[in-house]
């Protein structure tokens, strides 16, 4: 509804039943030939169509939460309920699609005078403190819609973060949040949103939403249009000033694990290694320019000074391959086996320092081969 009343496009349609959701769900499925995936905690289930439309269907429902941060626990309810546990006012919208219904607009919490303000308000004081995500969802959606973040959901928040709800909340949750909140465009106010609330403290204390960050930060997003790169670059480019050990603190925080956890544990190292790359040989600017993955890589030309960044994206839109391959020696008369990918590792080497020529990769492999132990 909160789409619709915006004329924005609508990608999935979202049905609540009062009534068993799960049963409906495989009846519909079986009408428009897809397979629902169903989620019997939540009395959820999902259909994704052919033509690329998904249905999300609900049987309407209440929660209950356990402790701050706690997953939600559900029981049917009637609709009035399941509109009264959600979010924000201007997700609390159902329009009846019954039979017999006219199109009846649902809205008992406001919703739509809040689409008009243009306002992200959340329903009660306690929603922050039963759902603490709700508060980087509230920073998503103000961006995504270029809304505002209303008064008192402000203060809601900050209370939330006062009184430790945020600490209980798991480092997966939070690290969805910030891969959600940085899969969109906006990366800069969402850092300052981010700050004015509070919401860095949950995260690290050392982060901050700074002038210089925000830059850094608006700065990546621009340069996040290289292949491979994801919501890590934003986050490297606002880590940029951490230490060691606050980096290795905000992975564990975030449950960052393999190739990002490394990056991010091992960043600070990282930039300091790349400072004054403007002044490297082009050849030993090409070999670290290559150890980058791409979101480092981003993040890298984000941070660094001008001269740096600049030849740094210069060094990565460089990168150098060989010409030759395994089958090239192989018809030179080298054996199948581990020798010929050992030669052509150390030809790239040699390429990458500078050493040999395009011109001498076969004869430098079969060199190396030769002189091989």
């Amino acid at each position: 509804m909160r789409d619709l009343l915006l004329s924005r496009p609508i990608g999935d349609v979202d049905l609540v039943l009062e009534k068993d959701a799960l049963a409906f769900a495989k009846r519909l499925g079986r009408e428009l030939n897809a397979r629902p995936r169903v989620h019997p905690r939540f009395r959820t289930a999902t259909l994704q169509l052919p033509e690329g439309w998904r249905v999300d269907i609900a049987t309407a429902r209440s929660e209950s939460y356990a402790r701050p941060g706690a997953l939600p626990r559900v029981r049917a309810a009637v609709l009035s309920e399941d509109l009264a546990r959600r979010d924000f006012t201007i997700n609390a919208m159902a329009l009846e699609i019954a039979p017999r219904g006219k199109g009846r607009l649902l809205d008992p919490f406001g919703g739509r005078e809040d689409v008009r303000s243009r306002l992200v308000r959340m329903l009660h004081p306690r929603s922050p403190h039963d759902d603490p995500t709700r508060a980087f969802r509230a920073v998503r959606y103000a961006v995504r819609l270029g809304f505002s973040i209303e008064r008192e959901t402000r203060r809601w928040i900050r209370e939330a973060v006062a009184d430790g709800s945020f600490e209980r909340v798991s480092g997966d949750r939070l690290r969805r949040e910030l891969e959600l909140l940085f899969s969109e465009k906006g990366w800069a106010r969402k850092v300052v949103e981010i700050a004015k609330l509070g919401l860095t403290g949950p995260l690290h204390p050392a982060l901050s939403g700074s002038a210089v960050l925000r830059s850094r930060v608006a700065r990546a997003e621009r340069l996040a249009r290289c292949p491979g790169s994801t919501w890590l670059s934003a986050l490297l480019a606002w880590a940029s000033e951490l230490s060691e050990r606050e980096a290795g603190e905000l992975a564990a925080r975030l449950s960052l694990v393999g190739a990002a956890g490394r990056a991010l544990r091992a960043w600070p190292e990282t930039l300091r290694g790349l400072r004054g790359f403007c002044a490297l040989p082009p050849s030993r600017a090409r070999t670290l320019a290559g150890r980058l993955s791409p979101d480092e890589c981003v993040a890298a030309a984000a941070s660094l000074p001008t001269a740096d960044r600049g030849a740094l994206r210069e060094a990565a839109a460089n990168p150098v391959e060989l010409r030759i391959r395994g089958r090239d020696l192989l018809a030179a008369g080298v054996p199948a086996g581990r020798e010929i990918g050992l030669a052509l590792v150390r030809t790239l080497s040699a390429r990458l320092e500078g050493v040999i020529s395009e011109e001498e990769e076969l004869s430098y492999a079969l060199k190396s081969i030769r002189r091989a132990p």
